[in-house]
């Protein structure tokens, strides 16, 4: 997660959106670009750790009603990661991608270390203590890049905002856009 934490700790500088209004039509249009980019990779890592997450509250409800199988959760992981829990209202964004354009190994890389996919295999046999261990760890990494999310989003509407006021203002012309 290297890049992508270099590029939030870039993005969430208190100074990167100061003096939009001094900026260069240009330099916005690719200040967007740079936080639909992060946009992208954080929204890809929350759909990542929801998706366990859900596998994991999938396997303790099951264990409570003794029919945790890996056969049966195999067979049912569309299902339980197309359903899942129902999840706090946010911006209802779709990213303009669905994977980031970076090596995906290397942005999964803290959720991995959690819940890789080899040990999701094993869930079935775990005690429910390291199973709700397990399910808290995924509860933090997905609320921390949620919160992620919402400021990237921030960003961008910023962002949008100031362009889309040059255009009405009459400082930009969307000639330029058409050549």
């Amino acid at each position: 997660m290297a890049w992508l934490d270099e590029e939030l700790e870039r993005l969430f500088a208190p100074d990167y959106l100061q003096n939009l209004h001094e900026r260069s039509l240009d330099d916005l249009r690719v200040m967007r670009a740079e936080c639909n980019k992060a946009e992208t990779a954080v929204s890809y890592l929350r759909r990542v750790a929801q998706g366990r997450l859900d596998i994991v509250h999938t396997v303790l409800e099951r264990s409570n009603t003794g029919s945790a199988e890996l056969a049966d959760l195999v067979e049912e992981l569309p299902a339980i990661i197309g359903g899942g829990p129902p999840r706090p209202a946010g911006y209802g964004r779709l990213p303009a991608q669905m994977s980031p354009d970076v090596e995906v190994a290397d942005l999964t890389s803290e959720i991995d270390d959690v819940l890789d996919v080899s040990l999701i295999a094993e869930l079935p046999d775990m005690d429910e203590g390291r199973l709700r261990a397990i399910a808290e760890q995924l509860i933090e990494i997905e609320g921390r890049i949620s919160q992620q999310r919402r400021s990237l989003h921030e960003r961008i509407d910023a962002v949008q905002a100031e362009i889309v006021s040059r255009y009405k203002s009459g400082q930009a012309s969307p000639d330029g856009l058409l050549t």
